[in-house]
């Protein structure tokens, strides 16, 4: 019998030798899948730092009177629309317009508040001119090649982008630079080009292998098992690092594999986990990733009965503010009508100035603005239509009462809420929207829900589940805990640079691996 001095010895040979045939044994596959996934994820950054990038940040504004809003209620009445999801007096080319949503997956109605007249399938020409805006600058001199009405998602504009429908505004330019519009809030659902469209198709291909979407447990499969090879290779190196000491006769490739192992097997690790992770909790998601309020995160609130303001009501008072506002919104709350105007946000409260949008002044915004975000208003006035007066409502009344009636709970499940003017883990920019109002309830599930007060729109929700696996993607996948230290862009090039030693170590390792089978 050996002595039990020995056994130490024995099982770190053991463990040496069992981890040094794995690690030959998935060399190939594990090479392959890191190689996928580093190379479409450089993608990501190369994108920020180069890509197509708005002419404009926020909404246009306009100048909104009182005559405006009085005009309203005929206008409703004349063209009987009794009901809504969304009514409201928002910026245009021809100046201040009545805009109805009467179904979200339809295009919106549009109304001249001064005559009252309708401006027949006005919706389409109204984004043309927000494509304009965003992504030309107004340039009028290029002309419009292509529009088109978008009710699915697809490679150009994936599932992520979350607001549909929308208009895809192609203009006539070397690159197909192409605009995607969502009227309902004026807002730029995201902006393509050729050069774009070709990166996102590397990404698509390599890393979330979307391409096999109409096969979903196949790609499932193939990606589980891709990670699960990544995942296990690095844990045999890790072990052979741990339990093999360095000889001084070990190659040049060698030795490099060993010291680039040293720096990458950690953020591997954290990749294959937070990956496995987010491929997952997504699986449903991607799976359906139609149409749909509960997947896409935005929800329309129930349609408002107008019947209130077809008949005549008083006068708005004098004291509407003689300023440029976002828009003017009907508000239901407790089952009376209010107007709900948005006020711009002030000077020095991170803003250009109020515009008029026929003379719109665009301020080009930073490659990292619409990643951190910035609120678009000060807060609303309320007014009630029955007697024309200001009332004491404000937006987190209206919005709490909102995310109660979604989630249908009391008002002593609140746990917190807070006005978020900044994009973050919990509510990113993919939402397009800001401020909304978040709300924290006791729930067995932790939902938080985030509302949209001008148009009591429900923006996003989230779960426990949602929640630790935002975080995890956030942290382990995307390092968004080094913004705050070193900012964003050289964040996004030390990812970089550790996705270029990935693909050097694994180089070597595939190097050395076809020697040793030759």
């Amino acid at each position: 019998m050996k002595p039990a001095s020995n056994s130490p010895s024995l099982n770190k040979v053991l463990i040496r030798k069992r981890s040094f045939q794995w690690h030959l044994i998935l060399a190939w596959v594990a090479a392959f899948a890191l190689l996928c996934f580093t190379v479409s994820a450089i993608t990501h950054p190369i994108l920020t730092w180069t890509g197509p990038q708005s002419s404009a940040f926020r909404a246009p504004q306009a100048l909104i009177n009182a005559n405006h809003v009085n005009n309203v209620p005929a206008i409703l009445a004349k063209h009987k629309i009794s009901q809504a999801l969304v009514a409201k007096l928002v910026p245009s080319e021809r100046g201040v317009l009545l805009q109805v949503t009467e179904n979200a997956k339809q295009a919106r109605r549009y109304f001249d508040p001064v005559s009252g007249l309708e401006l027949a399938n006005y919706d389409q020409q109204h984004a043309i001119w927000l494509a304009r805006y965003y992504a030309l600058g107004g340039d009028e001199s290029i002309a419009v090649r292509d529009v088109v009405f978008q009710t699915e998602f697809d490679h150009a504009y994936p599932w992520v982008n979350r607001l549909l429908p929308v208009y895809k505004i192609t203009f006539e330019s070397d690159q197909n630079l192409s605009a995607f519009i969502y009227t309902e809030i004026n807002a730029l659902g995201s902006i393509s080009n050729d050069y774009k469209t070709r990166l996102q198709r590397v990404f698509q291909t390599l890393h979330t292998w979307s391409w096999l979407d109409g096969f979903e447990y196949a790609r499932l499969i193939i990606m589980v098992c891709l990670l699960l090879s990544l995942f296990a290779m690095t844990l045999t190196g890790l072990a052979l690092i741990f339990s093999l000491k360095r000889r001084p006769g070990m190659s040049n490739k060698g030795r490099w594999h060993r010291t680039f192992a040293n720096i990458v097997c950690l953020p591997i690790l954290a990749f294959c986990i937070s990956g496995f992770w987010h491929l997952l909790h997504n699986r449903q998601t991607s799976e359906q990733a139609q149409y749909d309020t509960q997947i896409s995160g935005l929800q329309m609130g129930a349609p408002i009965n107008l019947q209130t303001l077809h008949i005549k009501t008083p006068d708005l008072v004098k004291d509407l503010p003689s300023t440029a506002l976002n828009q003017l919104s009907v508000i239901e709350h407790q089952g009376d009508l209010f107007y709900r105007m948005s006020l711009p946000v002030k000077r020095g409260e991170q803003s250009p100035p109020a515009v008029d949008p026929e003379h719109a002044h665009h301020e080009k915004p930073t490659r990292n603005a619409r990643f951190d975000g910035q609120k678009s208003e000060s807060g609303g006035r309320y007014y009630s239509v029955s007697n024309g007066q200001a009332v004491q409502l404000n937006d987190k009344d209206v919005a709490f009462e909102i995310a109660l009636k979604h989630l249908g709970l009391q008002k002593n499940k609140l746990i917190n809420s807070n006005l978020v003017t900044h994009f973050g883990p919990n509510y990113d920019f993919r939402n397009k929207r800001l401020p909304v109002w978040q709300f924290d309830f006791n729930t067995s599930n932790g939902d938080t829900v985030f509302v949209d007060p001008v148009t009591g729109v429900i923006v996003d929700s989230l779960t426990n589940s949602d929640r630790y696996e935002g975080y995890s993607f956030s942290f382990l996948h995307k390092w968004s805990f080094l913004t705050p230290f070193i900012g964003r862009q050289w964040r996004d090039a030390l990812v970089v640079m550790i996705l270029l030693l990935c693909m050097t170590m694994t180089g070597l390792g595939v190097a050395m691996r076809y020697k040793r089978k030759k």
